[in-house]
């Protein structure tokens, strides 16, 4: 081992050392920030900051051991303080230097060591901050940089230090010539200041002059005890207290505080207050005591004052926050204190009714002769002298002996002859109610003092307020018995009692308790609530009353019938002066409307089922941006997208740029109509293949304000190949069947003009049979035609903006033999409205002929089928009422559909294909427009037409 070189500057530095002061003072807590900061930083067990004094190195700052100072000899950082640079030992085991070191040896078996040299402001080394390990281990830069970024914070500090040290000596010398200014000030203070031996005589050294005006003697009669020892002067009573006080300060070298009674030199006793200390820091005696006088006699009388003030109001307190629930017992346990406190033998609160005094509660002495209810003249009552002469401006009377003065020649001293009396005004809601009264058989011996003037003003604005709000409580339970919930109030003490201070009737129907049974205990309300929302219940109160926030709850409560019913509550909380809380609030019976809630959950719920699980694609999109809100899994299967991939997608993503032209008529159509489609095209899959696809839409608003559009979008891909199929096999039938029909129609129009000649009459019925089935034949297939050329879109629509009013005259005009035929007239207005739209005229005349030729089919005999038309802002609505049997309920969903019929069986009574109603779908669709159904009013069937609607 090598012991650390001594500095050549050893003299110089051990000097800056001494004048940093660090090594007289004790641990050091703002160096234990930084050094704990290390410990954690580097993860070491030892972080130090080390003073190298004489022979030892001292621990300033020590994290992790148990030690203050070691041998200067066996230090690192004594080799530390050698260079400015730091000193790192990666493994002490290792370097010669420290390999058979007793810290290295033994405990605390040091392996690694870093110190970094701590420098004074003029630049000596004085010590380091340092890490030690019982690991060895290395540092990198970075964190070498750290270790010297912490000895400079150290640095830092002591640097302060030494900015201190010399400002101290500086202000030694102010000091020094500030005491004489000093001694001038102690002079002037209001107080006596003094220094005096701890001996029997409280020998004074030194006693300011002010001594003079607290005890009657100048200072330089008692300084040496020259005319009067200090101790003299002590009330006999108060001298062991203060020698107690005293000694027991000396013992524990801690100040002393107390009052104690001097007498004055001319014989009065003065109360005065002490602060002392006893010092050791005079050479000539061993102890001496200092300290502070300071005459409080008159503090001493306003305490007693205030303490009188104190008792009062302590006994107001425990009026105003009586456990007494009721109005009665709240007044009559105020006046019974109140009358103890007063030393009276009655006390009587009264109500005043023009000249009516009414004794409404009263506290008395035994054999007092005057009973509650009882009532009086008020010209015989001590309250009439309240209402007259000077004591109308205060409303309050205070006698002290009623046998002096005007009193005793009163009606109301001959009528009821009092001691004393004191009595003030009850007013509510700024009118008197009547008054407060206490009453003595004996006149008092002293005047009534401010403090029990308080008490009676006090009391008497509690008693107007209890009584108001008596009042104010009835008026409201009038009030809240008409509510169809309960009002309350609920209050929680701190020691857990509750109550229902206030509660309108409806309370007993709730909890089957009366609003004063709630009032004295709230405990068996909670009883009735669900075993299973009790604690949530519970829960929320405390949540409340913790935090102040306000407070809501849904839970079910017992009924009378033993059933549960859902009750929500709520109410606003407020923290009481006693620290209990007191809510304010309103419970309501939501039991249908929570039944209904829970209904409709299930039922959003069961939606939700439907939504997710239904075969057909069903989207919610946003109408404004186009962008995905909420889609099932049927929309997202055939596109090969992920749900997520699929909701970043705008709508417009998926529709090939083709069909712009049929997305901005659907667009029109739900701004004019609130729906859209069915309309077919096609999507684009995430592959970029094309798939078809048929939709149908409405347009909705969400509850703020947001319009969005729900579609049903179905995979048709499958449709498609069926109705490839169909429509080859229709074509097919319709092309091989028209041929041969038309050679059949002509032949037998042949047969029936005659020309082989006359035929029998059964051959000719048989002709005439043949001759309809081939028209209906013949209808059949052009219908087919048709509806395969509309639905292909191959049909031309030769669309022009013009007045619909011609067109529907020509479709009456081309109905006229039909309808004829049938013995059913169609009815019109003679003047019907100019209105425009953008149509194909021959078209729309036959979707018309379509649902005039159905109702005329099903009218009764004379019964007028009625067309009608209907302007709105941006649509026309031509509507064909009949007076037939109406459309049954089960075939309205098939009405649009190809070859459907309300009546499909082979024996129907009216003829048809099927195809009109699709037919004029089909056509009015490709228009821009819808054909619809509802029941007509009085009965029959109401079909009707919705165009959109031009204004040029």
């Amino acid at each position: 081992m090598k012991p650390p070189p001594i500095p050549e500057n050893e003299t110089k530095r051990q000097r800056a050392l001494n004048e940093t002061g660090l090594l007289n003072s004790d641990h050091e807590a703002r160096f234990d920030r930084i050094t704990r900061i290390a410990r954690q930083l580097f993860s070491v067990p030892i972080a130090l900051v080390s003073l190298i004094d004489q022979g030892r190195q001292l621990f300033t700052s020590c994290q992790g051991l148990d030690a203050s100072e070691i041998p200067r000899n066996l230090s690192f950082c004594g080799h530390a303080i050698l260079t400015s640079s730091p000193l790192v030992v990666e493994n002490a085991l290792e370097d010669a230097r420290f390999a058979d070191n007793p810290l290295v040896v033994g405990p605390p078996d040091i392996r690694f060591y870093a110190g970094v040299p701590l420098h004074t402001s003029s630049g000596y080394r004085i010590g380091t901050f340092c890490l030690i390990d019982t690991q060895p281990r290395t540092l990198s830069s970075e964190q070498i940089d750290m270790l010297e970024d912490l000895a400079t914070t150290v640095e830092a500090l002591i640097h302060a230090d030494e900015t201190s040290q010399t400002s101290c000596s500086a202000l030694e010398s102010e000091l020094v010539a500030s005491r004489d200014q000093m001694a001038s000030i102690i002079d002037n203070m209001p107080g006596v200041t003094y220094r005096c031996l701890p001996d029997k005589h409280w020998t004074m050294l030194y006693i300011s002059g002010q001594v003079d005006r607290v005890s009657g003697y100048p200072a330089d009669e008692l300084i040496g005890n020259k005319s009067i020892c200090y101790a003299d002067l002590i009330h006999s009573d108060d001298a062991p207290v203060l020698e107690k006080a005293v000694a027991k300060a000396m013992a524990d070298n801690t100040e002393w505080h107390l009052e104690y009674r001097i007498q004055h030199r001319d014989g009065t006793w003065r109360w005065v207050e002490e602060r002392g200390k006893c010092v050791h820091d005079d050479a000539r005696y061993p102890a001496i005591l200092e300290g502070f006088i300071v005459d409080v006699t008159r503090e001493r009388n306003t305490v007693s004052q205030l303490n009188k003030h104190h008792d009062a109001l302590v006994l107001l307190n425990d009026i105003a926050f009586s456990s007494h629930v009721t109005l009665d017992e709240k007044i009559n346990h105020a006046l019974t204190i109140a009358r103890h406190y007063l030393k009276m033998d009655v006390a009587i609160l009264s109500q005043i009714e023009g000249d009516v005094y009414t004794v409404r509660w009263i506290e008395a002495v035994v054999g007092t002769s005057i009973n509650a209810h009882q009532t009086f003249a008020l010209g015989h009552t001590w309250c009439q002298h309240i209402f007259s002469g000077n004591a109308s401006q205060q409303r309050e009377l205070f006698i002290a002996n009623a046998e002096r003065g005007e009193f005793k020649s009163h009606p109301c001293y001959q009528k009821n002859p009092l001691g004393a009396y004191a009595g003030i005004v009850i007013e509510i809601e700024g009118d008197a109610f009547g008054t407060l009264n206490f009453a003595a058989s004996k006149a008092r011996v002293e005047y009534y003092d401010d403090s029990e003037k308080l008490f009676i003003r006090l009391l008497a604005r509690w008693l107007s307020d209890i009584l108001a709000s008596s009042l104010h409580n009835e008026r409201l339970s009038k009030l809240t018995a008409q509510l169809p919930g309960v009002t309350y109030q609920f209050r929680r003490f701190l020691d857990g009692r509750i109550t229902f201070p206030f509660s309108s009737p409806q309370i007993e129907a709730l909890y089957g308790l009366t609003p004063l049974e709630a009032a004295d205990d709230a405990t068996p309300a909670f009883a009735r609530v669900h075993p299973d929302d009790l604690e949530a219940l519970s829960a929320s109160i405390e949540h409340s009353a913790n935090t102040l926030a306000y407070w809501q709850a849904t839970y079910r409560v017992r009924s009378q019938d033993k059933g549960y019913r859902w009750i929500m509550g709520q109410a606003k909380p407020e923290r009481l002066i006693d620290g209990s809380t007191l809510w304010h609030g309103f419970l309501h019976d939501i039991h249908e409307q929570e039944q209904a809630r829970l209904a409709l959950e299930n039922n959003e719920a069961r939606l939700r089922g439907l939504f997710e699980f239904s075969p057909i694609g069903i989207a919610l999109n946003d109408f404004t941006t186009g962008q995905f809100i909420d889609l099932n899994d049927a929309l997202i299967a055939p596109t090969g997208y992920t749900r997520d991939e699929f909701v970043s997608l705008s709508y417009w993503d998926l529709i090939p740029k083709e069909y712009q032209p049929e997305e901005e008529q659907a667009l029109l159509n739900l701004k004019a109509m609130g729906r859209y489609g069915p309309i077919e095209k096609e999507y684009i899959r995430k592959d970029g293949s094309r798939y078809p696809v048929r939709l149908q839409g409405m347009l909705s608003q969400e509850r703020d304000g947001q319009q969005v559009i729900w579609s049903l979008i179905e995979d048709i891909t499958e449709r498609r190949k069926l109705d490839k199929m169909k429509d080859q096999f229709i074509s097919t039938v319709s092309h091989e069947l028209r041929t041969p029909l038309t050679s059949i129609k002509g032949s037998l129009g042949l047969l029936k003009g005659g020309a082989v000649g006359t035929l029998p009459e059964k051959a000719q019925t048989l002709i005439n049979t043949a001759e309809r089935n081939a028209e209906r034949l013949a209808l059949l297939i052009n219908d087919l035609l048709d509806i395969e050329k509309l639905v292909a879109g191959k049909m031309p629509m030769n669309l022009s903006v013009q007045r619909l009013a011609p067109l529907l005259n020509e479709a009456v005009e081309a109905m006229h033999g039909y309808s004829e035929q049938h013995q059913v007239p169609i009815q019109m207005s003679d003047a019907l409205p100019t209105v425009l739209s953008n149509v194909d005229g021959p078209r729309l005349i036959q979707a018309l002929n379509n649902l005039l030729s159905n109702a005329i089919k099903f009218s009764p005999i004379g019964r007028a089928v009625e067309l009608c038309v209907t302007p709105y802002d941006s649509t026309i609505e031509i509507s064909v009422r009949d007076h037939g049997p109406g459309i049954d309920p089960e075939f309205r969903d098939h009405l649009f559909q190809r070859f459907s019929q309300a009546d499909g069986s082979d024996t129907r009574k009216l003829p048809g294909t099927g195809l009109g109603l699709a037919i004029s779908q089909e056509i009015c669709q490709q228009m821009g427009g819808e054909v619809g159904y509802r029941d007509a009013a009085g009965g029959g069937a109401n079909f009707y037409i919705l165009l959109p609607r031009n204004y040029q």
